[in-house]
């Protein structure tokens, strides 16, 4: 569900024509006009994937974690980075973490282009990370890399003014707790922001997040009671101006061949 490819070859150049070039899809963001959701109305999330769709994402990079955080941690330290080219900077800088390995996927028309991640004291906003690290009641392997990540991506967050809540190595109920409790705060603030890390798959056409206790032994079977998926996350994002989702684990389909 992840693999490590620490010490691949790197390739500078797909680096240097992200930002720029239109050519690449996964950076591409329509230029649109900010649209402001109806009171009361959350606005619709929007999410950043680790990796496509069938792929595998990397357990560990050279930093020691997965590339789509080190590329997240990387953009959240550069000022003025507005929303329309954020999505080309996460790509950009997730590529160039994972030595051409890993090419992660933004929403091309983000609303509310303009917005930065730049501190705004009058604006409210919360976070929450999520990490299944130990897996070893499950016996896929565990990710000592998705702790780092919940450590370094909730510090980041911080510094730019996000509330954070981090939750680390949760079973299916109290991950459902935690979602809970997020979506009534979430509700009160401008932005939210949840970020994903952890074992990952995409069973028909389904996103999913495991648990560290999900039975590997029971394949698909196992995912309504050991794992969330990537909709009911999202669904606890109801800030009324703006939900980023990041999700960072794999999306291949380890079933599909049972």
């Amino acid at each position: 569900m992840t693999q490590d490819l620490r010490g691949a070859g790197e390739d500078m150049g797909p680096i240097r024509r992200a930002i720029g070039s239109q050519a690449i899809a996964l950076c591409l963001t329509a230029f649109m006009p900010s649209m402001a959701e109806a009171p009361g109305v959350p606005a619709k999330p929007l999410t950043y994937y680790g990796g496509p769709a069938g792929r595998l994402t990397m357990a560990r990079d050279d930093l020691g974690g997965n590339p789509f955080a080190s590329g997240l941690v990387d953009v959240l330290e550069r000022p003025g980075v507005r929303l329309r080219e954020f999505g080309a900077h996460l790509a950009a800088a997730t590529w160039r973490r994972s030595r051409g390995n890993q090419s992660p996927e933004a929403p091309r028309s983000p609303p509310d282009i303009n917005w930065s991640f730049d501190p705004k004291p009058e604006e409210r906003r919360i976070a929450l990370v999520l990490a299944n690290a130990d897996y070893s009641a499950s016996g896929a392997p565990s990710l000592p890399g998705a702790e780092f990540d919940l450590k370094r991506v909730s510090e980041a967050l911080r510094k730019v003014g996000f509330e954070t809540q981090t939750l680390l190595d949760v079973d299916q109920e109290q991950a459902r707790q935690a979602l809970e409790g997020f979506a009534k705060a979430s509700s009160g603030a401008d932005v939210s922001l949840i970020y994903i890390a952890g074992h990952g798959v995409q069973h028909r056409r389904m996103v999913y997040w495991l648990m560290g206790d999900f039975p590997e032994a029971l394949g698909a079977e196992g995912l309504d009671g050991y794992a969330l998926s990537l909709d009911e996350i999202r669904s606890a994002a109801r800030a009324g101006r703006l939900n980023l989702i990041f999700y960072s684990a794999c999306r291949n389909d380890p079933f599909s061949r049972l």
